[in-house]
């Protein structure tokens, strides 16, 4: 029965752990790592507000920084500008984010199903 309800509580505690780390890697985290390659691009000093990676096979679709005035595609040449190391850090915080996610989300299911033993077996002796 435990593993039953850990495994039926994983699943909505791992979708609501990478929810919450996508929405921050999209947002503060992306725009901290992104920021001073995207602001030479741009040749700004206005903070960066949050930054889109680019999706699909061969880059698809290009890789967007955001800033309060607008947003700016990053096509073309960057050589110089910082975004390669700048975009595989972004990466490596994704993928070590999204494992953390994974690892406490099982860590949960193993708590909720502990905590659920707990509740029920003291439940259990005070009805005798």
């Amino acid at each position: 029965m435990g593993c039953l309800v850990g495994s039926v509580s994983f699943v909505p505690l791992w979708a609501g752990l990478n929810f919450a780390f996508g929405t921050l890697l999209d947002g503060p985290i992306g725009a901290f790592i992104m920021e001073p390659p995207c602001q030479r691009l741009a040749r700004t000093t206005e903070p960066l507000q949050r930054y889109a990676l680019g999706r699909g096979k061969g880059r698809a679709s290009s890789s967007i920084c955001y800033f309060a005035s607008g947003p700016v595609r990053v096509d073309g040449r960057t050589d110089g500008l910082g975004f390669t190391g700048r975009e595989f850090l972004y990466l490596v915080t994704g993928f070590a984010g999204y494992a953390v996610c994974f690892v406490g989300a099982g860590a949960l299911a193993v708590s909720v199903v502990r905590g659920g033993r707990r509740l029920f077996a003291l439940g259990s002796s005070r009805k005798r």
